[in-house]
């Protein structure tokens, strides 16, 4: 898969490289369709933003290896709207964890409302049997003093 991975790359780099090259000096650098943003864009952003999510980045474009696509991809993120979807990504709590803890627990909430219910209301009853045992036992001390003086 990586080597498949690298020859899809390479086209990528030589497509950005003859973009680059058909641009006029105006120093706006073309997208991977033209001047505009495209959904060619997106996908290839999203595939690159993962390969960096995994540590693929610096094997794949870093270090100078292929310059046009390191310099795409730092347009990219320079982009407002790609913050705001994919900002969060990296940290891998948020991206990874969380949405899988959210399934289980929705998958499993009504276990798991249920036995919070059961321990609630079995918490609630001992407590209750508690307070009733404490002031019997208080009464007990109380009148075994009370005889205890008269003695």
């Amino acid at each position: 898969i990586l080597d498949e991975l690298e020859k899809v790359l390479d086209q990528v780099e030589t497509e950005l490289q003859r973009r680059n090259e058909e641009t006029p000096e105006n120093g706006h650098q073309p997208w991977l369709c033209g001047e505009f943003f495209s959904l060619a864009d997106v996908s290839l952003a999203v595939t690159l933003h993962r390969l960096k999510f995994i540590g693929l980045a610096r094997r794949s474009w870093g270090n100078g290896k292929r310059p046009n696509l390191e310099a795409y991809y730092d347009r990219v993120l320079k982009r407002q709207t790609f913050h705001k979807v994919l900002g969060h990504v990296n940290n891998i709590l948020i991206s990874a964890v969380l949405p899988t803890a959210f399934r289980v627990a929705k998958k499993r909430a009504p276990k798991v409302f249920g036995t919070t219910l059961l321990a609630g209301f079995l918490a609630g009853i001992a407590y209750f049997a508690f307070m009733c045992a404490r002031k019997r036992f208080a009464n007990l001390l109380l009148s075994i003093r009370g005889r205890q003086s008269y003695l």
